[in-house]
């Protein structure tokens, strides 16, 4: 009744009150290799909005290919169940919290195919065992938001070097 008198209904939007044009940009973004890549250069505001609107599952399915990764090892990644992630359909948006950490776990991607020039060469160092990482590979203390910024500190560090 309250809409009637003009004015809106409180608590969460319904889906159908959700801007729908907003939703489709989002969704152009992430879908390939070169979108990775070019992440490092978006300013922080727009990470802001993509986290806000929710990646959608087709987005996350599309970056697991990307990344070269397998369920188990992104429900890590992610700190979620793998039951979680499956459960999600098409363009139904992940939580703010995966979202996050989802946007986080990209940019490092990002940073790291900068700094290899090449998906195949960053992916091998990330899986390859590290004396900075404990002897873990990168990729095994990117469960934690702390590992996963300490693996974008050193691949920071090699591309001071490499210049």
């Amino acid at each position: 009744m309250d809409n009637l008198h003009g004015k809106g209904r409180r608590g969460r939007p319904r889906k159908s009150e959700v801007p729908v044009q907003h939703a489709q940009e989002e969704q152009m973004v992430l879908q390939s290799y070169a979108d990775v890549v070019e992440l490092r250069s978006f300013p922080y505001g727009r990470k802001i909005e993509m986290v806000r609107s929710g990646v959608s599952k087709d987005q996350l399915t599309r970056l697991k290919e990307i990344f070269g990764l397998d369920y188990d090892t992104l429900s890590v990644l992610l700190a979620v169940t793998n039951r979680s992630l499956h459960l999600k359909k098409g363009k139904e948006r992940m939580n703010r919290g995966i979202s996050d950490r989802l946007i986080f776990i990209a940019d490092v991607f990002s940073v790291g195919y900068n700094v290899f020039g090449s998906r195949e060469g960053f992916h091998a160092w990330l899986r390859d065992p590290s004396r900075e990482f404990g002897d873990k590979a990168p990729l095994e203390v990117m469960d934690t938001l702390t590992g996963i910024e300490e693996v974008k500190n050193a691949l920071y560090r090699i591309d001071a070097f490499i210049l």
